[in-house]
């Protein structure tokens, strides 16, 4: 299983890679909801950890638009 975690608090975002590796999965990183939008239109994740208060692009407005692109496809 693929997963992206979208986590500006590094070391948050550290705690959670480290764990779910561990337990075997394929595990990205991005801070900001941008780099989300584009991690997202690159590669194929089977789940989005999302964090709602990123700087920029807050997560609401990220799953609002691969939610869109979900229905446009």
């Amino acid at each position: 299983m693929r997963m992206l975690i979208v986590e500006d608090d590094r070391a948050l975002a550290d705690g959670l890679i480290t764990s779910l590796k561990h337990e075997g999965y394929a595990v990205d990183h991005v801070a900001t909801g941008e780099d989300a939008l584009s991690s997202a239109s690159s590669e194929q994740y089977d789940m989005i950890i999302l964090d709602i208060g990123l700087p920029g692009v807050d997560g609401f407005e990220v799953l609002r638009r691969l939610r869109e692109r979900k229905n446009q496809a």
